[in-house]
């Protein structure tokens, strides 16, 4: 490696908790988060839709975690 990605302190990569093996307790979590080493691989381009699949499973488990109504007073239902 060319230049050191590692937060200072933190001992991780940037942005990747899962790198020095701390995981989040979560699966799912953790392999959504494990799918940001894949942007390297793509062009930039593509960036845009990796984050929007990463977006929506994250989304998704923390549905499941708190389900029913939004902190901030929006309905989360879709019903209005």
């Amino acid at each position: 490696m060319e230049h050191d990605d590692t937060e200072a302190g933190n001992g991780t990569e940037a942005g990747n908790g899962t790198e020095a093996g701390t995981g989040t307790g979560d699966p799912r979590v953790d392999a959504a988060v494990e799918a940001l080493g894949d942007l390297d691989a793509v062009p930039v381009s593509a960036h845009p839709a990796i984050f929007e699949r990463i977006h929506g499973q994250l989304v998704e488990v923390l549905g499941e975690l708190h389900p029913g109504p939004d902190p901030s007073g929006r309905d989360q239902s879709g019903s209005g």
